[in-house]
């Protein structure tokens, strides 16, 4: 575990200094708060190393987990939040697939054929998620978060972060950055196989005042490194 954390301290999207092979250098650089979300994310990938997923690939899931994490905290930083926000915006997007891994190594058959059906028809993941339990990997990655005690921010940004008009907030937040970046990160990136891309909730954008800023934002994660 602290090797793997010292690999992504130590990547780009940090910027050290320079390189660190201490851990509690690594926490004076970035602090603690961030260190410990880090190890959680880390950890709860681990875990999952040997099981059957259904078809989904852990590492592909890391890599856009990563790229998400990335371009969540690039727009909340474009929008000169502050850094709690922008925080709570790596986390959340690091975070924010955490429900695949659950009923993906819970029930991996029927995980597979949810792909498998969502290829076919070419509609969102989340579509037959839902067709085969009547809840979707974003309901149960925001209640398990709840009940690990994460910040609420963290909490209803991976829990809407498909669906952001359920917030009643009315400004941009955590969510309005992993929402983006989720849409944006798999627009750059397309997944193979026929799967259909989330669309970005203009709807919501223009309640918060930031429908114009997707073109913006777009621009931002284009350099954004990944965790």
């Amino acid at each position: 575990m602290t090797a793997q954390i010292l690999k992504i301290v130590n990547s780009a999207f940090f910027g050290l200094p320079r390189p660190t092979t201490n851990i509690a250098e690594a926490v004076s650089f970035i602090g603690v708060e961030t260190v410990k979300h880090l190890v959680l994310a880390a950890g709860i990938f681990r875990q999952f190393e040997a099981r059957k997923l259904g078809g989904l690939s852990l590492e592909t899931l890391w890599q856009h987990s990563s790229r998400a994490a990335g371009a969540a905290k690039a727009i909340a930083k474009s929008e000169r939040v502050g850094r709690q926000v922008m925080e709570d915006a790596m986390v959340a997007g690091l975070l924010h697939d955490v429900g695949k891994l659950v009923l993906a190594s819970n029930y991996p058959d029927q995980y597979e054929e949810v792909g498998r059906q969502a290829q076919a028809k070419r509609v969102e993941w989340l579509v037959e998620e839902r067709e085969a339990f009547g809840f979707d990997h974003a309901d149960v990655g925001g209640y398990l978060l709840g009940l690990w005690g994460l910040p609420p921010p963290v909490v209803e940004a991976v829990a809407f972060h498909h669906f952001p008009t359920k917030s009643e907030r009315t400004s941009f937040t955590a969510l309005t950055a992993v929402h983006a970046a989720n849409v944006l990160v798999q627009t750059q990136r397309p997944t193979r196989g026929g799967i259909v891309p989330p669309q970005i909730d203009l709807l919501y954008l223009a309640k918060i005042g930031r429908a114009e800023a997707v073109a913006h934002w777009h621009d931002e994660i284009a350099e954004a490194p990944a965790i």
